[in-house]
This record gives structure tokens, C-alpha cells and sequence, in this order.
């Protein structure tokens, strides 16, 4: 990905109104640098023109939802990996265009940039251990989850969804139906490949993941921690020392991990040798 590329990512987010398709698709650049961002983007837009040619209409809410589950998954197939859900391919909207197959996030994505393109009032919702898409309705939202193949979820089926994905750590609340921002679902998405890639030992794919991370506007200084954890593993253990290092320079001076992470710069440092 080319340092224009990754200024339009981080701009891209920043904004309300932000086309998550077209966010997705700047990440799948990095992973396929041959990437052809508009003819990608096409493939986007015929989804959403095969339904408007059949008079698709915006509203009501449960009616358009209905129509975008029986399209993209009804018709088409889109639904979740359930075989093979931490391949990293799960997280690349280029990959799940092909496969049909994808993780409730990039299945999220998809339904909300389809729906957008068909003035369907959609939006991502980050619930805790699983994102689904959300149809703007009078009281509460309609709530779509494009993994179990766009199946309607009510309030008892949400709140066993939370159960069910979080072990019970947490419970269903509405205030977790509010919109997610377009930055926090691309740092999701990020966060899923630095994790898949890493454990199918893809590391030094898991470093570019990683990298374009840190040039998101909601980053942190715990995120330089991480990457120095994804570079070592990488064997690039001068940048290690670096991201250790930025880490230490960055964050509070009341972290409890600062003497960890100094032996963690003495350590890459000596693995240069």
C-alpha cells in the first residue's frame, strides 16, 4: 500500500458518512498490492443495482432488511465461515466477494455498504464478540446478522447472541445498538488479521496488518506494544526495539508493564547480533 493509499484509509475514516466498503477494500490493498480499487468497488455496486433493478424499495425498515438478507444471502450465498472462521481470507472484502464466505464483521460491511448504495439507512453495530448491521427504525433499530445469514434478531435473540459470544462476561443493553464509527470497525477488522495471520504464521504479513493499525486516527500507545510483539515474532527486531521503545516514550508513566517492555527492547536489541 503506498503512503497515498494509507492517507486516504485514515482520512477515509474520519468521516461520518464513510463508505465502509471502500475502507475494507484499502486494506485488502496492502494484502494484494496489484489491487484495482475501483473495479473492486464496482463489484460492490452490481450487488446493490441487481436489487434495485427489481424495485427494491428503502423502506419500511423490516421490509428493506428482508430484502437485503434474501438477496445477499438468500440468493447469493453470503454467510459466515463457520468451517474455517480465523482464516485470514475472512477478513479481506476481496476474498469474501469471491468466497461468499466471511467473519460477521466483513459480512457486516458488506450488508451496510449494499444497503447505503440503496438509500437503506444501514449501519455497522460492534456488539461485544460479534458485529452485525443495524437498519435505522422508530424506537429501535432493525437488527440484521449477515453471519447467520441475514437472520432478524429481536431483543431475547440479541441478548443471547452477547451471552453466546462473550462466555457470559456480558448482557445485551440497547445502548450497544448505536452506530460503531467507521474507525473502530476498521480497527476490528485490522485487529481480526493481526490475530489470524499471526496464528496461521503469516508474521510478516501480520506486521503490515499491524503497521496500518497505528495510522488510524483512534490509535493508542499500547498499540506500539503490539506491533513490537508482531515484529519479534517477525524477526525484525531492530523495528522492535523501535515500536518498544515509541511505546515507552508514549504511554502513561504510571503503566505497570514499562520494566517488562524495557527487557523486551534489551532483548530485540541483542537478538541483532
Amino acid at each position: 500500500m503506498s503512503d497515498t493509499t494509507r492517507r486516504r484509509l485514515a482520512q477515509l475514516v474520519r468521516r461520518p458518512d464513510a463508505d465502509l466498503a471502500e475502507a475494507a477494500l484499502l486494506v485488502c490493498a496492502e494484502a494484494e498490492p496489484d489491487l484495482d480499487l475501483e473495479v473492486a468497488l464496482l463489484r460492490v455496486d452490481a450487488l446493490a443495482d441487481a436489487l434495485r433493478s427489481r424495485g427494491f424499495r428503502p423502506d419500511p425498515p423490516e421490509q428493506a432488511a428482508r430484502g437485503l438478507a434474501d438477496h445477499l444471502a438468500g440468493e447469493l450465498g453470503f454467510r459466515g465461515d463457520v468451517t474455517s472462521y480465523h482464516d485470514p481470507d475472512n477478513s479481506l472484502l476481496t476474498r469474501v466477494l469471491q468466497r461468499r464466505r466471511g467473519l460477521p464483521i466483513t459480512l457486516s460491511i458488506l450488508y451496510t455498504a449494499v444497503g447505503r448504495r440503496l438509500k437503506v439507512p444501514a449501519f455497522p453495530i460492534a456488539l461485544p464478540g460479534h458485529v452485525v448491521t443495524g437498519v435505522s427504525a422508530p424506537g429501535v433499530p432493525v437488527v440484521l446478522d449477515p453471519f447467520h445469514a441475514g437472520r432478524l434478531l429481536d431483543e431475547p435473540a440479541l441478548a443471547e447472541r452477547v451471552a453466546t459470544t462473550t462466555g457470559g462476561r456480558h448482557r445485551f443493553h440497547r445502548a450497544m445498538l448505536r452506530p460503531a464509527p467507521a474507525g473502530q470497525i476498521v480497527r476490528r477488522l485490522l485487529t481480526n488479521l493481526v490475530r489470524d495471520l499471526g496464528t496461521a504464521g503469516r508474521h510478516l504479513d501480520a506486521c503490515w496488518a499491524s503497521e496500518l493499525r497505528l495510522t488510524l486516527p483512534d490509535r493508542d500507545p499500547h498499540d506500539h506494544r503490539v506491533h513490537g510483539e508482531v515484529l519479534v515474532r517477525a524477526g525484525r527486531f531492530d523495528a522492535a526495539a523501535r515500536a518498544f521503545e515509541t511505546y515507552l516514550e508514549q504511554a502513561d508513566p504510571d503503566e505497570t508493564d514499562r520494566t517488562e517492555v524495557r527487557r523486551r527492547v534489551l532483548a530485540a536489541r541483542a537478538r541483532m547480533n
